[in-house]
C-alpha cells in the first residue's frame, strides 16, 4: 500500500514540536515555551527511533530533548510553523531491518542532504499497520550551525517607472544601479504618496514622514524554505519514496510495487488497486451500480442461455437426421454449448472467488475504521471538555491549568496520531471521506448478498452442463464406425467458425475474459475427447490405442 502524508506542526493549530517529538518517540519531554511536560513513556506500538542531522548540525542536536528545543526557542510567534511531519506507510513485505534501510536512505538523501534536521520513528500498533513518523525542521541552517531567517525583508524600490522588490543585500548592488528605496511623504494639502528620495526633491512641497521605507507585506522567503515548502516539494516527495519502496522490494525479490501518481496521471478512467474487484468498487463509490448491474447482465444472458440450450436439447432428444453433416453439425453446437456454459461457470466462480477476497480483506479494515472514528470522535469531545474547564479556571490556579493544559497537549498529539490513523485507512479502502467509507460498507454488504445469487447461479449452471454432457454422449454412442472419421472431417472443417461464434455471442454481453475462455475450451475438449475414446474407440478393437 502507497501512503505519503504531509502536515505542518504549527503553535496556531495548538501543537507544538515538543510533544509531536514526545508522541512519536514516546518519551518525556519538557517545553521551556509553555512550561508544560509531555510524558509518552506508557505508549505501545513504538519499535524504533533515530536522529538524523546534516554536517553543519551541533552533534548535540542527537539528543530528541536539545533538539526540538532548540527549534521552539528560535520561533518567537504564537502562529510559528515549528516543524514539518511527514506520515509513510511501510510495505509489510519487508522486515524490520529493510524498513530501517529504507528510512534512512530516503531521509538521508531527500531530507538531510538538503539542510533538514530529522527525527523518525516506527510506529506499528496493532501488528499489522507499520507506518513511520517522519519530523524535519523549517527553518535553514548555516554554514556555523545558526539557524537562518525564513524570511526576508523585501524593500520595494524604484527606479523610472518601474518598481522592484530587493532584499538588504541585493539592494546594495541595486543602489549603484540606480534603485532607490521609497518612503512616505505629505505634501502641505495633506496628502500622502510613496516617493524616492530624488521625486521628493524634483517636487517642492513634499516632506517626509517616515524613516521605514516601503517593503513588501510578508517580505520574500528564504530561497530553502520556499524550496521545501513548494508543491513541487511535495511532489518530489512522494514520487521519492515511491522509487525508494520499489528498489527495497525489488531488492527482496518481492513482485508487489507502489505508485505514487493518481489514477488520472496514469491514464486509467477507473481506481485500479492491487486488490481485485476494485474497478467495480470505485464506480460504486461513484453511484455507479458496475457490478451490481454487470452481474444482472450476466444472469439475463445465463438465463437467455439456459432457455435455448433447453429448448435445443427437447429437438434434439426428438430427432436426430442419422446423416454425418447433421450429426457432426449437432455435435459442433453441443459443443458450443458446452464451451458457453464452462466459460459461465469459470467467470461465476472467479466472481465469486473476487468478492469473497474483497469482503474478507476489507471488512476488518472498514471495522478498524469505525473504532479510529468512534475513537477520534470521544477524544475530541474530552479535548472540547478540558478546554471549557480551563476557561472558567481562575488565573491564580496555576497548577491546576497546567494539568489541564498538558492534558490538552496530549489528547491534541493522540488526536493527530488518530487523524493519521484514519487517512491511512481511507487510502487503504479508496475512500477519501467518512460519508464514501459508510457507503462502501453498504457496498460489502451487497456484495455478500450476491454471492448466494451467484451460488444458485453456479448450480444451475453445473445442472445444465452434466445434462449436456450426457446429450452429447448419447448422440456421439449413435455414430457407426464406419462414419466416425467422416464426423471428425466434418466437424474439423466447421470448428473456427463455430469457436468463432460462440465467442462472438459472449462478446454481445460482456467483454470477454481469453484466459478463461481458453480454459472452457480445454474443459470442453477434455469431456469431447473423454466421449469420444468411450464411444467410438473403443468399438474398434481392431485398430490400435491412439
Amino acid at each position: 500500500m502507497y501512503h505519503f502524508e504531509s502536515k505542518i506542526i504549527s503553535r496556531g493549530a495548538g501543537r507544538s514540536a515538543i510533544a509531536a517529538a514526545a508522541y512519536q518517540s514516546g518519551e518525556k519531554l519538557y517545553n521551556d515555551y509553555d512550561g508544560l511536560t509531555h510524558d509518552y513513556t506508557k505508549k505501545g506500538g513504538v519499535l524504533y527511533t533515530e536522529i538524523l542531522l546534516p554536517p553543519q548540525a551541533p552533534t548535540a542536536w542527537k539528543d530528541r530533548q536539545t533538539l526540538w528545543a532548540a527549534v521552539e526557542s528560535a520561533e518567537k510567534t504564537k502562529d510559528s510553523r515549528l516543524a514539518r511531519q511527514l506520515i509513510v506507510a511501510l510495505p509489510i513485505e519487508l522486515g524490520r531491518n529493510d524498513w530501517l534501510l529504507l528510512l534512512r536512505g530516503f531521509i538521508q538523501t531527500e531530507c538531510v542532504d538538503k539542510g533538514m534536521c530529522a527525527d523518525f520513528a516506527i510506529h506499528d500498533p496493532d501488528g499489522h499497520n507499520p507506518h513511520a513518523h517522519i519530523m524535519v525542521t523549517m527553518r535553514p541552517l548555516d554554514a556555523h550551525g545558526k539557524w537562518q531567517s525564513k524570511t526576508q525583508k523585501e524593500y520595494l524600490c524604484r527606479k523610472a517607472d518601474e518598481e522592484r522588490g530587493f532584499t538588504a543585500q541585493e539592494f546594495l548592488q541595486a543602489k549603484e544601479d540606480g534603485w532607490e528605496k521609497q518612503y512616505k511623504y505629505r505634501s502641505a494639502a495633506g496628502v500622502s504618496a510613496w516617493l524616492t528620495p530624488t521625486q521628493a526633491a524634483r517636487e517642492p512641497g513634499w516632506e517626509r514622514c517616515s524613516k521605514q521605507p516601503k517593503a513588501a507585506k510578508f517580505g520574500r522567503q528564504n530561497p530553502l524554505c520556499a524550496r521545501w515548502n513548494s508543491p513541487e516539494q511535495l511532489l518530489d516527495w512522494r514520487e521519492a519514496w515511491a522509487d525508494a519502496v520499489n528498489r527495497a522490494l525489488e531488492e527482496k525479490q518481492q513482485s508487489a510495487r507502489v505508485t505514487h501518481l493518481s489514477h488520472a496521471a496514469l491514464g486509467l478512467d477507473e481506481q485500479p488497486t492491487v486488490h481485485e474487484g476494485s474497478q467495480a468498487r470505485s464506480l460504486e463509490l461513484q453511484g455507479i451500480k458496475a457490478d451490481l448491474c454487470e452481474l444482472n447482465r450476466q444472469i439475463r444472458a445465463d438465463n437467455k442461455l439456459l432457455r435455448e440450450l433447453k429448448a435445443q436439447l427437447a429437438k434434439l432428444s426428438k430427432v436426430v437426421e442419422n446423416t454425418v453433416e447433421h450429426i457432426a453439425e449437432t455435435l459442433e453446437r453441443l459443443r458450443s454449448s458446452l464451451i458457453m456454459l464452462q466459460y459461465r461457470l469459470l467467470v461465476n466462480r472467479k466472481r465469486a472467488d473476487t468478492w469473497k477476497r474483497q469482503v474478507n480483506y476489507y471488512r476488518p479494515i472498514l471495522q478498524d475504521y469505525h473504532a479510529v472514528t468512534q475513537q477520534l470522535t470521544d477524544k475530541k469531545s474530552e479535548q472540547e471538555q478540558l478546554q471549557t474547564n480551563r476557561s472558567v479556571l481562575s488565573p491564580l490556579q496555576i497548577v491546576r491549568r497546567r494539568q489541564l493544559a498538558e492534558q490538552i497537549a496530549t489528547l491534541t498529539e493522540e488526536i493527530e496520531e488518530l487523524r493519521s490513523r484514519q487517512a491511512m485507512i481511507l487510502r487503504n479502502l479508496d475512500c477519501k471521506n467518512n460519508g464514501e467509507a459508510q457507503r462502501f460498507g453498504s457496498y460489502l454488504d451487497k456484495l455478500e448478498e450476491m454471492q448466494e445469487k451467484l451460488a444458485a447461479q453456479r448450480e444451475s449452471l453445473a445442472q445444465q452442463l452434466s445434462a449436456t454432457t450426457k446429450q452429447y454422449l448419447e448422440i456421439e454412442n449413435m455414430i457407426q464406425p464406419k462414419d466416425a472419421d467422416a464426423v471428425h472431417r466434418h466437424r474439423t472443417a466447421m470448428r473456427k467458425a463455430s469457436t468463432a461464434e460462440i465467442y462472438r455471442q459472449i462478446q454481445t454481453t460482456a467483454t470477454v475474459d481469453d484466459i478463461l475462455f481458453s480454459k472452457a475450451e480445454q474443459r470442453a475438449e477434455q469431456i469431447t475427447a473423454d466421449t469420444r475414446n468411450d464411444a467410438v474407440f473403443t468399438r474398434k478393437p481392431t485398430e490400435p490405442t491412439r
